[in-house]
């Protein structure tokens, strides 16, 4: 049985204690580099039965999938699986199970970038080691309107943080009810009304046809010139060209983003020159906690299938299509 982690490109997936358990069951690789092109991924995966993909960071298309004739199945680190054919996967029949995550990491990170772009951060660090001293003044968090987009898990996480820094909060979302808004000590808003009134605009919504380019060049005009946007999420829930060109004209103060419409990011991306953008390697949840997590949730699905026992199967029309172990 030939094992393999997706995208592991810090190298540290393969280190933790959970990988000792499929070790044991065979081969186990790491691939650390994003493959460049399909023929590249396709030749890296072509022996590999169990297939454990780090997010979302590589599209697994039907060409992808239909050209892997050892994939069996495919443990997901997380619940959404945007990047992957499921209806491909289900004609293989590859099995897809999923596994979640705490939502603590990417809640942290929203409010380091926060911190980062209204304190300026970055630009202070970078004059502190040239010899400079106190070359700016910061916007702090306390008294301001957090308007959050997706009151979710991670959504709500952020707002219960804001709270403690004495913000006051709004929140929108496809599928949010007053009662939820109120059980979250928030008050509910249309998108347009949290825009208009928010200093910060934080992004919590998974990546769907619904959600795609939801913030375009008519939302960033409804914001503040004063207002800054926060994305934790996924690039493609905001249009990258129209945020371009509100920095560039300065309709808006600034930016903290940790995702992109492209990843890994051209490094000649414009949003990477911005002295009022501050951009992380979509590190939401890249921490060593998070990673035993999600790791260990898709490790103890893995061993479930393998023991003829599979959880949190996303497409139960392939096991018809799998020989009984």
């Amino acid at each position: 049985m030939k094992f393999a982690i997706m995208d592991d490109f810090q190298g540290a997936a393969a280190s933790l204690a959970c990988l000792e358990t499929l070790r044991a069951r065979g081969e186990v690789i790491a691939i650390r580099q994003h493959a460049r092109t399909e023929e590249e991924l396709i030749e890296w995966l072509k022996d590999v039965q169990i297939l454990i993909p780090l997010r979302e960071r590589t599209r697994l298309g039907a060409r992808v999938l239909e050209s892997l004739p050892s994939l069996e199945m495919i443990s997901q680190t997380g619940g959404n699986a945007p990047h992957l054919d499921i209806d491909a996967a289900t004609r293989r029949g590859i099995v897809v199970c999923t596994s979640t995550g705490s939502a603590t990491s990417t809640a942290e990170l929203t409010f380091a970038l926060m911190l980062a772009v209204m304190r300026r951060i970055p630009q202070e660090g970078r004059a502190l080691r040239e010899g400079r001293w106190q070359t700016t003044f910061g916007v702090g968090l306390h008294g301001k309107m957090l308007g959050i987009i997706g009151l979710g898990r991670i959504g709500r996480q952020v707002a219960r943080i804001a709270q403690a820094f004495g913000m006051r909060v709004l929140a929108t979302g496809f599928t949010l009810t007053v009662e939820r808004a109120q059980a979250s000590g928030v008050q509910m808003a249309s998108l347009e009304d949290l825009l208009a009134r928010s200093d910060i605009v934080s992004i919590h919504l998974r990546l769907s046809e619904r959600s795609a380019r939801l913030i375009g060049r008519r939302e960033l005009r409804l914001m503040k010139p004063t207002a800054y946007l926060i994305n934790t999420s996924r690039g493609g829930i905001v249009d990258e060209a129209a945020l371009i060109e509100a920095i560039q004209q300065r309709r808006i103060a600034g930016a903290g983003l940790d995702v992109f419409e492209q990843e890994p990011v051209d490094p000649q991306n414009p949003l990477l020159r911005f002295e009022n953008v501050v951009c992380t390697p979509h590190l939401g949840f890249v921490t060593q906690e998070a990673y035993e997590e999600l790791l260990g949730g898709a490790v103890e699905n893995v061993l479930n299938y393998l023991d003829g026992n599979p959880t949190h199967v996303s497409n139960p029309e392939a096991l018809a299509q799998r020989p009984r172990r």
